[in-house]
């Protein structure tokens, strides 16, 4: 009986894929749809009345400033800064070893000074330069068993200089006052960026 079933079943199925293709076969096709002739033409019309504002500041020298090159050696390690040599990051940071802490030198050429701060940053002269600091990372219960970091950002005529320190309270003995340091060095250090 079963067999019978599955027979019939088989049968049912063999002659409905057999009528679906006959009607497939005898549908009528679509027909092309003619596009009209194009012509293409080059003009040196502007597509907008005015460019739109760059986002990029711009510079003659994609390197203004390169802490590594432009600051010399003996000056870092007399500032302590010498624990390991200077090591030069992408996009021109180099990276300082104070042996407690870590202090970094980026030139940032993207975006204006008045851009890169935060709303709880505050603005302050160094050396006659305006500045302006403020917490990267604050000083928490959950992240003081990581990082600390605070940033100076140095306003210049082609962007920015950023001037960051970071330690680890674990590991840093002993730990540095982020925000007080950091000026410190800044006093240090500025008279040889270049603005």
């Amino acid at each position: 009986m079963v067999t019978r079933m599955r027979l019939v079943a088989a049968t049912v199925a063999l002659l409905t894929a057999v009528v679906v293709v006959a009607q497939g076969e005898g549908a009528q096709r679509p027909q092309a749809v003619r596009v009209p002739d194009l012509q293409l033409r080059s003009t040196g019309v502007p597509l907008i009345d005015a460019p739109p504002p760059s986002l990029v500041i711009p510079t003659t020298d994609p390197s203004p400033f390169d802490a590594c090159r432009d600051i010399p050696i003996d000056v870092t390690d007399g500032l302590g800064l010498g624990f390991t040599p200077p090591e030069p990051e992408d996009s021109g940071r180099c990276h300082y070893d104070a042996g407690n802490y870590q202090l970094a030198v980026e030139p940032i050429i993207w975006r204006t000074y008045e851009q890169s701060l935060p709303a709880d940053a505050v603005e302050l002269t160094i050396n006659g330069h305006r500045a302006a600091q403020f917490w990267v990372m604050k000083p928490t219960d959950w992240n003081d068993r990581w990082w600390v970091s605070c940033m100076i950002a140095y306003k210049t005529s082609w962007g920015l200089i950023q001037q960051s320190l970071f330690y680890s309270p674990k590991y840093s003995n002993p730990a540095p006052d982020c925000l007080q340091e950091n000026v410190a060095r800044g006093q240090q250090l500025s008279p040889f960026y270049k603005f």
